[in-house]
């Protein structure tokens, strides 16, 4: 398959090295990683501020970031070996591991559903949605589940009370709903900060709804954190340099943020900022069992091997408890 790549211009990165001290000759040493995002929005940023504040090369790491436009083509890049690691949906690996690829998550950046429901203004509230569209990104997404989750607990039936438009991606969705081609569509909170300034209607925030769930994360196949143990936690370790570093630098995420997402106002970028940053990632990133389980009722519905399916298979949580178990995680924040 064929990925939309976004990396540095080489000029850009040597003067990025030469201001945090890296010569020439040691940039030649930095080990590449080939790492995707499927989204553009508030989850993504920790990531994103990572490589901009230079986090992954301080630690030996030359990242190549991939933007890919949903969680199920990245889990089919991984597959393909055109990735190393991903910042993707639970959903998305589970069901590649499922299917025999053995995909895991590092860290669950983010444990909470946050996605929004967004209708026309015609739509007053769940019920009006029967024999309507709805726009996701891809079937087997997160934005996939996150509509299926949503329509089962208003008593609608997916694909058969709503039909599920496949639309590409969350910018592709949001677009269709200001056009009024969709009736209603699964958006980023961005996205959903934007529709409701076009008078579109937001009909529930999916983070409010208690669900414990690995919402975006690092993810691997097992086969590449044995080869390469090294590389990802190292990566790992950059990672939660960038959260904290996300955390503790208001106007760099913001900065960052409006950049990536193109986002030529700077209000839905510091609206975005006040969500994540102060409420959703957590320090320690850790992900657990009870945040896929889920994850696999949704999809025992529709996949058989889900409902016998062991929540720990799906997890590698060692890399981030060795970083706070050891006070790294701790330090990154003060005294």
């Amino acid at each position: 398959m064929r990925l939309r790549i976004t990396i540095f211009a080489p000029r850009i990165f040597l003067v990025l090295l030469a201001a945090l001290g890296v010569s020439p000759a040691e940039a030649q040493l930095l080990r590449p990683v080939r790492v995707a995002y499927s989204a553009i929005g508030g989850p993504q940023v920790p990531f994103w501020v990572a490589k901009e504040a230079g986090h992954f090369e301080k630690n030996g790491l030359n990242v190549q970031m991939i933007f890919v436009r949903s969680g199920t083509q990245v889990a089919q890049a991984m597959i393909a070996g055109e990735l190393d690691l991903a910042i993707t949906g639970g959903p998305s690996a589970v069901q590649a591991s499922l299917a025999g690829a053995d995909q895991i998550m590092l860290t669950c950046t983010m444990n909470v559903l946050a996605f929004r429901v967004v209708a026309s203004s015609r739509i007053q509230g769940p019920q009006d949605l029967k024999g309507k569209k709805m726009g996701i990104t891809r079937f087997g997404s997160l934005a996939d589940f996150a509509a299926r989750y949503i329509l089962e607990k208003w008593g609608l039936r997916p694909e058969k009370d709503v039909a599920l438009l496949q639309l590409g991606g969350t910018p592709e969705t949001y677009a269709a709903l200001a056009k009024g081609s969709i009736d209603s569509g699964i958006l980023t909170d961005v996205q959903a900060f934007q529709a409701r300034k076009l008078g579109l209607r937001e009909l529930i925030d999916l983070a409010e709804t208690g669900l414990d769930f690995c919402y975006n994360g690092v993810a691997a196949s097992r086969a590449y954190v044995n080869a390469r143990s090294e590389t990802v936690r190292s990566f790992i370790k950059a990672h939660l340099e960038g959260i904290a570093t996300f955390k503790r630098n208001r106007t760099l995420s913001v900065e960052v943020m409006q950049r990536y997402a193109r986002l030529q106002d700077r209000e839905p970028a510091e609206y975005a900022y006040e969500i994540y940053a102060h409420k959703y990632v957590p320090r320690v990133p850790t992900p657990t069992v009870a945040a896929i389980r889920p994850i696999l009722e949704n999809l025992a519905a529709r996949e058989p091997k889900a409902k016998q399916a062991d929540p720990a298979r799906f997890i590698e949580p060692r890399f981030v408890k060795e970083f706070e178990e050891s006070g790294f995680i701790h330090r990154l924040y003060g005294p």
